[in-house]
């Protein structure tokens, strides 16, 4: 087991992973548009990855990423013309295909952790796909995954996996959302702790909690989003 440190603006994790990677990759999807400023200070020494209409706030934030994968139907075609004279590579695919943007980027991601930006914010059906996506993704890395922006962030834990959170910003609310029919999980450092408690993706109860300092998760069993929400 290897612990790594990640750092967000408002946080700093600490994560025990089974699997250990140096490199942090950044992607960047087409949802709610993070703070350029937030995204500036996310995106340093990192590789930059984008899905379609990602390019448009990377340009926005004055990011050039590496790869960009779409089928165009979201970002302007001048997008598409400006990342390419900057040198960024290229993926396109047909509108009508059997995966997302998302999906295809995530298939052909280098190895490495992953924090992706830009999935929070509009339709609930995007932001499912992005999830178990996401999730996916983890499993077949076993890296960490952060899904994230300056309002709402949520850490992906799997089975034998432990967390430290640092937290820099006031919390409005601490969640554990269980990824997996049943998860088994200790929580310490919150007004309700939970030791070695039994949680049901269909009776998903232990939402809205309060952070008491330095927030405490093992996960002992299955797969959990532990949610944090930054909104004034």
């Amino acid at each position: 087991m290897n612990t790594k440190i990640f750092e967000l603006p408002q946080l700093k994790a600490e994560v025990i992973l089974p699997k250990e990677y140096e490199a942090t990759n950044l992607v960047v999807a087409g949802g709610r548009v993070p703070k350029a400023s937030w995204l500036k200070e996310v995106a340093a020494e990192k590789n930059i990855y984008c899905a379609d209409k990602g390019i448009e706030i990377c340009l926005e934030a004055g990011l050039v990423p590496q790869e960009l994968y779409g089928d165009g139907d979201s970002a302007a075609k001048e997008s598409y013309a400006k990342a390419k004279t900057l040198g960024t590579a290229i993926k396109t695919f047909p509108v009508e295909k059997d995966a997302t943007d998302l999906q295809l980027l995530l298939e052909n991601l280098p190895s490495g952790n992953l924090i992706c930006t830009g999935v929070w914010g509009g339709r609930f059906d995007h932001l499912y796909s992005n999830v178990f996506s996401l999730l996916a993704h983890k499993e077949k890395q076993q890296g960490q995954v952060i899904l994230a922006d300056d309002k709402e962030v949520m850490v992906l834990i799997t089975s034998g996996e432990q967390i430290k959170l640092h937290l820099e910003k006031e919390v409005k609310a601490l969640s554990l959302l269980p990824l997996s029919a049943t998860a088994k999980v200790t929580l310490e450092n919150v007004r309700w702790e939970l030791q070695e408690a039994e949680l049901k993706l269909l009776h998903p109860y232990a939402i809205s909690n309060i952070p008491q300092g330095e927030v405490k998760l093992n996960c002992l069993a299955g797969k959990i989003g532990l949610y944090l929400c930054f909104y004034e």
